[in-house]
């Protein structure tokens, strides 16, 4: 054999042992954290937490049971209502008790909760073999903007557990329809698509607003047809609000930083003011083309308008609820579809229910692992599979079985509006007031009310821009270490 043959040999030999190992660092770059890297737990003692009543908890208790089967650990899970979690919460954490080790929390809530619980990467440098950058290996993949909502202070408090982030529902057959494409262009003088401003969209829900007997895609109407369904009631108007004024690249309070970056003060801007006024002036001339039911509706009564073919855009809806609606929308109007997009201005509400160590737990680090497991892709991937909710984790969205054509409607264009949001909005996510301060579960309750009255004839734009100012002041200076102002 010639020395350039021996030379050849040596050089494929070596080309197949290197694409052999590089296919094994592949293979263990993408193994994913799971019970099996979970080591012996020392302390055994049974955990407690309290979670939501519904389908996805009820599809995740296995999960649990499985977590206990190998850790030796007990999980007490207390289930009730969203609306009580917070109440039954806050007074344990206040008083100190330790009664729930596992902290259930909704973003909003992270900052205000930030002194009774644990840093997550301190736990992990103490409990995990891999320390943090362990940790970090497979926390990662989530997403970075709802990862951003659940820190304090730079700090990861919690780790998200499914996602609402928001976005723009609409018809999407009656978008690509020619009959409305070619009406709608002759009207208004430009082409008929998803709007990306608040003229556009102002011009679309006045349009597709119609009384029975007239015309869509070319056939009569059987009932009178709304362009919008909004959620104008005392409950989640506000989530609404903030994608409007987010939208707009602005807060309800401006978030002033240290050269350092840490927090100087809050301050409430003249341009806050007049962003939100005309936040809930544009808000309110919208509900002209809304059914009234939408003066006392929550996201059920907004989903069921679309889902019945009552309505052709939700401006604002929770991602969650997308696959709830086209499944209405393919029972009721067979031929309609979905399409979901950013709200106006791409900076939708965001956050998650997520999970946290609580500092008074007699168990931090049963309680630390428990948390790394529902954050796992094994147990991602059954909160969306299994249970329905929308997980926060990149790699499941990814997951070839949603883009398969039995899946990709809804499923594959649902992962594929949060993987284009997620990314966007994430450099806005760490000044976002409401995850900047102490107060702002409380002002976030407050909201609901205040914005609803001007909506509902109660008060007018300004009495409810004024009232929403005096009692922000008033619950963060009472709430809150971080100074804050009014500009005037």
């Amino acid at each position: 054999m010639s020395k350039a043959m021996k030379v050849k040999i040596w050089v494929s030999i070596s080309l197949v042992v290197l694409l052999i190992a590089s296919f094994s660092l592949v293979a263990v770059a993408a193994e994913k954290f799971s019970l099996k890297d979970i080591p012996p737990i020392k302390n055994k003692r049974p955990i407690n937490t309290v979670v939501e009543t519904g389908a996805v908890w009820d599809k995740i208790m296995p999960y649990i049971e499985k977590f206990t089967e190998v850790t030796g650990v007990k999980v007490n899970v207390e289930r009730v209502a969203s609306p009580v979690v917070y109440s039954k919460e806050n007074v344990e954490l206040m008083a100190g008790t330790g009664y729930y080790d596992v902290v259930y929390v909704e973003t909003s809530w992270t900052t205000e909760w930030a002194e009774y619980l644990y840093k997550l990467e301190d736990l992990a440098a103490k409990y995990d073999p891999k320390g943090v950058r362990g940790f970090w290996d497979d926390v990662q993949n989530h997403s970075p903007t709802i990862l951003n909502c659940g820190k304090a202070y730079g700090e990861q408090m919690v780790l998200p557990f499914y996602t609402y982030h928001m976005g723009m529902f609409i018809r999407q057959d009656v978008y690509d329809n020619p009959i409305e494409k070619k009406n709608f262009a002759k009207k208004y003088g430009y082409e008929l698509k998803p709007p990306t401003s608040w003229a556009e969209f102002y011009d679309q829900a006045e349009f597709f607003t119609r009384k029975k007997g007239e015309l869509l895609k070319g056939k009569s109407l059987t009932h009178d047809l709304y362009g919008v369904a909004m959620m104008a009631g005392a409950y989640q108007i506000n989530d609404e609000i903030s994608c409007h004024l987010w939208g707009k690249g602005s807060d309800y309070v401006t978030v002033v930083r240290n050269p350092d970056g840490s927090l100087k003060e809050f301050v409430i801007t003249k341009d806050n003011k007049r962003l939100l006024r005309e936040a809930l002036l544009e808000y309110k001339r919208l509900l002209k083309f809304a059914s009234p039911g939408c003066l006392t509706a929550n996201f059920d009564f907004v989903v069921a308008q679309q889902g019945e073919g009552h309505a052709i855009v939700q401006p604002h809806q929770f991602s969650n609820c997308f696959v709830w609606t086209a499944d209405l929308l393919r029972q009721n109007v067979p031929d309609g579809k979905l399409g979901i997009y950013p709200t106006i201005g791409e900076q939708p509400y965001t956050g998650a229910w997520s999970m946290g160590v609580a500092k008074d737990s007699k168990n931090p680090e049963a309680s630390y692992w428990l948390v790394r497991y529902l954050a796992s892709f094994e147990c991602q991937k059954a909160v969306m599979k299994e249970g329905g909710q929308l997980s926060t984790r990149m790699d499941v969205l990814r997951d070839p079985e949603w883009h398969t054509p039995q899946n990709r409607y809804p499923y594959g264009i649902l992962c594929d509006y949060l993987l284009y949001i997620w990314p966007r909005q994430a450099k806005h996510v760490p000044n976002y007031w409401y995850f900047n301060t102490k107060a702002g579960g409380k002002v976030y309750e407050m909201q609901m009310d205040v914005f609803h009255k001007p909506m509902g004839r109660e008060a007018t734009i300004d009495e409810a821009v004024e009232e929403a100012v005096t009692k922000t002041l008033e619950l963060t200076s009472k709430f809150d270490d971080i100074p804050i102002r009014e500009e005037k």
